[in-house]
């Protein structure tokens, strides 16, 4: 076995043994429905559309994948659309 053949079986144990991720699409969700908001808005009945806002911890950590987006209506009501994973 040369050395190049042990340092690739080194490698893809060390990958493998690696806790295996995936991807989720909350913030291009929600960035993709702020933008739509802001800009299909055209009978102008929205006064605000917060910037999406990520779920933490006291401590500053990410506690979910979760975003919220807090509205405005020219009325004063206001709504919350949450985006987040469902399991």
């Amino acid at each position: 076995m040369s050395h190049f053949d042990t340092m690739d079986t080194i490698v893809n144990k060390f990958f493998d043994n690696l806790p295996k991720s995936y991807l989720v699409y909350c913030d291009y969700i929600a960035n993709t429905i702020v933008n739509n908001l802001k800009t299909n808005d055209t009978e102008r009945l929205l006064a605000s559309v917060s910037k999406p806002q990520y779920d933490m911890t006291k401590s500053g950590s990410f506690a979910s994948t979760k975003k919220t987006i807090n509205v405005e209506d020219r009325s004063g009501t206001r709504y919350r659309i949450t985006v987040e994973e469902v399991k």
